[in-house]
């Protein structure tokens, strides 16, 4: 089977090319039973990020890039690169990792092994046990993390620990498939779209299974993260709910 790791990045120059490295290098080559791709969406960075990863790609076959005109946010990126992946790419399933050194790449391998026993949706939680944050994170960004996800658990009914898991595997058939990969149907072009597409699969009864991974410090760039996505989810919260009625 096909499946593509989609990328999202905006000034990412820093760390895109070692993550790239690692991923088509010893995590690639140990995932022999299926075909592995990476995708970037790169939100027209100007310090380089896409030249990053053209270069990357001139060594290995399997790295693709969309280069955005402007930077539109990472629920915005995910749709296009989903889009593109199922499209262009042929993706089976699709894989959701940050480009900033947070995902440690060795896990995709252990996400892989989950869809291969059946699973059609794997989530890297860091609220299970075995997983973790950062614990040089302060706590007022440790409780925003966990905000907008226990709201979601609570509100929405969702049978998951880590709502907001920037780190999943979606099998396309039946699920990833029907998402809303259109700007104008997904509630969010930020951060809470985890939640409407996590909604989605949930709701069109996707074997789930969450996996404890340790969400690392970032290396390099700046947290793309603000006030403004706590708000944002807490309002596509409340709208799926009103949804539901």
């Amino acid at each position: 089977m096909k499946i593509v790791v989609i990328i999202p990045t905006y000034n990412e120059k820093e760390s895109v090319g070692g993550i790239l490295e690692a991923l088509c290098g010893k995590v690639f080559k140990a995932i022999q039973n299926h075909e592995m791709k990476v995708l970037v969406v790169d939100g027209n960075s100007p310090d380089g990020t896409a030249e990053a990863v053209a270069a990357a790609s001139r060594r290995h076959q399997n790295i693709f890039l969309i280069k955005e005109k402007e930077k539109r946010g990472i629920g915005a990126a995910y749709v296009a690169g989903m889009k593109y992946a199922i499209e262009k790419l042929g993706a089976d399933a699709v894989v959701e990792f940050d480009g900033d050194w947070q995902h440690n790449p060795e896990d995709i391998k252990r996400l892989v092994a989950e869809f291969d026993k059946g699973y059609d949706y794997i989530i890297g939680s860091r609220y299970v046990p075995g997983g973790s944050i950062p614990k040089e994170w302060a706590l007022w960004r440790k409780f925003l993390s966990r905000l907008g996800g226990f709201t979601a658990k609570f509100v929405l009914g969702l049978p998951v620990n880590d709502t907001t898991s920037g780190l999943k595997l979606s099998r396309v058939k039946n699920f990833a498939e029907l998402l809303p990969l259109d700007e104008n149907k997904v509630l969010s072009k930020y951060y809470a779209y985890k939640i409407q597409f996590l909604y989605e699969m949930l709701r069109r009864g996707a074997k789930t299974k969450e996996i404890p991974i340790q969400f690392l410090e970032r290396r390099g760039g700046s947290s793309k993260s603000t006030l403004r996505d706590i708000f944002d989810s807490l309002r596509v919260v409340f709208a799926l709910k009103f949804k539901k009625r």
